[in-house]
Order: C-alpha cells, then structure tokens, then sequence
C-alpha cells in the first residue's frame, strides 16, 4: 500500500535525529559531490576497463577444462563487501583446487580476474576524472552507515532514495547542515509518532484504491491542507505525499498541481522545481537498483555447476549484461546530478 512508503520514510529519517554530526556530515559530503558531479564521458573508461575484464576472463576460459576444474565461488570478501556496488559486491575467489596449483597460467589469471572484478568500480571512476572518483569513493565509504540505521528489512536502495527526498527537502528550505539535517530528522520522528499521521496514511490507501479522479485527488489534497502540524512537519509531510502520487501512483503532474492550489495548498510544493527534484531522485533510485542488480548476475554465474558454462556465462555477461549496467548508472547519475541541481539551485540562491 502506498502508505508504507511515507511510514517507511519517517521511521527511517527519524532514526538520523540523535546520529553525529560527523557522520552526518559524511553524508552532505557525498550528496555535495553529487550535486557537483557536472558533465562527464563514461563510456571511454568503462569500454577500456572492460576489455581488460574480457580478455582475463577470456583467458581464463580457454585455459580451464572441466577435466581438472573447480567451479569459482563467492568467498568471504564477497559477503563483507555487499554494500559496495558492482562487481566489489561479488568478488570471483581464485581457483584453487589442487592440481590446477600446478597449472601456473589459469592459477595467475584467475587471480588477475578477481583482483580486477575488485576494483573495475574504482578504476573507472578513476579514469573518468577526479569527481567522479571522489563520489564513488565517498558513496562506498557510506554504504555501511547508511544500512546500519534502517530497520530490519529495509534494503539499501530504499534508504538512499529516502535520504536524498530528504536532502532535497531539507536543501530547498534552508542550509544543508548537520543542525538542520538533525532538526528535520526530529520533525520526522515528531510526525511518525503522532496519530494526526494516520489521517495521511489512510488517505493515501484510498488514493491508490481509488480511479485518481480529479476528485479523488482533490479529497487527498484536502486531508493534506487539513493537517494540524507547524512549519516544518507539514512541508516534510505533503512533499512527500506528493512525491508518492507522482512516482509510484503515477499521478499526472498538471493533476496534482491543479488539485493542491484547489485544495489551497501552497504553490511551491507543486511548482516545476518540485516535481524535477522529485524526477531527479527517481533517477537516482534506478540506477542504484541497476548496478546494485549486478550482484544476482554474479551469483547466477556462481550458481552453474558445470566450470567450462561458469567460465563461458561470464564472458557473456561481462559484454552483456554488466557492462551495461555500468553504462547505465554512471550514465543515470550523471543526469540524476544535473537534474536535482537544476532543480535545487534556483531555491538555494533565493535563499541567499
């Protein structure tokens, strides 16, 4: 139901109010890298570092014979390593079964490969140029914090697009610090424990239940303007609502807007910016889903028994599946980042 998206959001913010400041101020660096992330050409060091990848694969393949072959595995480094992305998510262990010690080619290859699938990640930030790598850098060195305050079952994906519907929230209103950023976190935590919440919560299933009619969408507008909350609880509360009818209830943005100043509600939550920073963060979600999804190709691979197929699918999928996944996220966060600056800017330099 839609309304599991707006409690999942308070719960998760709401866990950041009593966090320091200096881990939250790791957060603002990565999301200023972000932001400033400007134009870049990825394609270059990703097609470079592939065909490295490709031909150490290759290798590998046309040395292995199933005769004296053990099947690659995922080892313990893969596991500790899951909140990176891309292929430091599923390191391929050496080979390492006996009698191919002996073979000393496949026994070096197979340990340039997986050192390679490694670092691939790094190496093309890296190339591409110093803020691209210092993003990446940070966006890894964050994961792990990031997870630590979800609750049980909340996946990464969900709570970086919640933190960045927060920022944005935060950055269009005022200064993007720790002070405000724990202050906004309180208002979370305000609203999710309060019963005025509930109003929203069924107001929303009735939404996503209903045809979103003009005037079912009107009736949910009036239970927004209807909110007993100050300042800033009420603007955490409809920008977010708002966010949920345009990207999961797939609610026109002429519709929404017409109905809030309808139903009275403030003119900035439903201007162009708005629903461009709200794009933007969708942007942001989808393609941390697509290179997090690297990960179940890797584990498919490590799945197939016979080693010569393990061997073969990887070469597949290198030029194939994840090869593009990797176009698609540096890609996507390249427009994510112009987008939501574009979108953010305008406020912040009214502000000042």
């Amino acid at each position: 139901m839609s309304s599991t998206d707006l409690i999942t959001y308070l719960n998760y913010m709401s866990t950041w109010e009593t966090e320091s400041d200096a881990n939250i101020d790791k957060l603002i660096a990565e999301h200023s890298l972000f932001v400033n992330l400007g134009q870049f050409d990825s394609d270059t060091a990703i097609n470079d570092e592939f065909a490295t990848l490709n031909d150490l694969a290759c290798k590998v393949r046309d040395l292995t014979i199933a005769a004296d072959a053990t099947q690659i595995a995922a080892d313990a480094a893969a596991v500790s390593a899951i909140w990176s992305f891309g292929m430091s998510m599923a390191a391929f262990a050496a080979l390492e079964a006996a009698e191919l010690i002996e073979r000393k080619e496949i026994s070096s290859k197979s340990k340039e490969l997986n050192d390679k699938l490694a670092t691939v990640d790094t190496d093309i930030s890296k190339k591409i140029n110093k803020n691209v790598a210092d993003y990446v850098a940070k966006y890894k060195e964050n994961n792990n914090l990031i997870a630590s305050k979800a609750p049980k079952g909340l996946d990464t994906k969900t709570c970086r697009g919640n933190l960045m519907q927060f920022m944005a929230e935060v950055e269009k209103n005022t200064i993007l610090d720790a002070a405000n950023f724990k202050k906004y976190a309180a208002s979370a935590r305000i609203v999710y424990n309060s019963d005025e919440i509930n109003k929203v919560y069924d107001a929303l299933d009735k939404l996503n239940l209903s045809s979103r009619s003009d005037a079912d969408v009107k009736q949910f507008m009036d239970v927004l303007k209807g909110l007993n909350y100050p300042k800033t609880e009420l603007s955490l509360v409809q920008n977010f609502a708002i966010a949920i009818m345009f990207y999961k209830l797939k609610i026109a943005n002429a519709t929404i807007k017409a109905q809030a100043e309808a139903a009275g509600l403030p003119v900035e939550e439903v201007e162009a910016t708005a629903f461009e920073a709200m794009d933007a963060v969708g942007k942001f979600v989808t393609v941390v889903a697509v290179v997090m999804s690297v990960v179940d190709v890797v584990f498919n691979i490590l799945d197939i028994v016979d080693v010569v197929k393990q061997c073969e699918k990887m070469c597949d999928e290198l030029n194939g599946t994840i090869k593009s996944s990797y176009k698609s996220y540096f890609d996507g966060i390249k427009e994510a980042s112009k987008q939501y600056n574009a979108a953010i800017a305008p406020k912040q330099r009214k502000a000042a």
